[in-house]
């Protein structure tokens, strides 16, 4: 899909998630001086298309973007594809997870651009990660039959819709950076603590 068909795609980013482990609403925990949320829609903002939030909490509505509850409640992450994509007004809908917020502008630009027009997911490391995907309004049917039969595991509903899977690795200069997930208080710890190593390794590495 051409980056010139933008105008296909409408953007949401699931934020409507238990948050169990993090102990908080996820998408509003600060993260290098903002929440983790602000950090994509930053992003998103650049590709100059309809954005939208899945979530509940009120404070979503102050980023200035339409905010949809989900529609069924208690089906996790694939009942916010269906929300995002019963509100999507275009053919496709990308959708993110607000716990992913280092993505850049450029990598969603080459995952666009190597999607088709079905259903597409990336790979990282041999394992398929469905954020970000892009995620075609014609697979709602199939999508709502998982949903009344109670399956709900985004992996297995993806891989029953034949996906084009897009290589992380190719489109991105820093995948492991890039597609850290943080979903407790402990990964922030342990993510800052991994840069500052690789900075110093930097730091000597220009030295010798």
């Amino acid at each position: 899909m051409a980056n010139s068909s933008l105008n296909l795609i409408s953007i949401f980013i699931l934020a409507g998630g238990k948050s169990s482990r993090m102990g908080t609403e996820k998408g509003l925990v600060l993260f290098r001086g903002k929440p983790m949320i602000k950090h994509l829609l930053d992003v998103l903002s650049q590709l100059e298309c309809e954005l939208g939030i899945i979530g509940h909490h009120m404070d979503y509505h102050d980023f200035g973007v339409p905010v949809y509850s989900d529609l069924i409640a208690e089906k996790g992450p694939l009942g916010g594809i269906y929300t995002a994509l019963s509100n999507c007004r275009t053919s496709h809908a990308l959708i993110l997870s607000c716990d992913a917020p280092l993505i850049t502008v450029e990598t969603l630009k080459k995952f666009i651009e190597q999607a088709g027009y079905g259903l597409s997911v990336g790979v990282f490391e041999g394992r398929v990660n469905p954020f970000p995907g892009l995620y075609p309004k014609i697979i709602l049917p199939d999508l709502i039959n998982n949903l009344e039969q109670n399956k709900l595991r985004v992996q297995g509903f993806v891989s029953e819709n034949n996906p084009q899977l897009i290589s992380m690795e190719t489109i991105s200069v820093n995948p492991i950076h890039e597609f850290t997930n943080f979903n407790s208080p402990s990964d922030f710890l342990l993510f800052e603590e991994k840069e500052k190593i690789g900075s110093m390794w930097n730091i000597v590495g220009s030295r010798i």
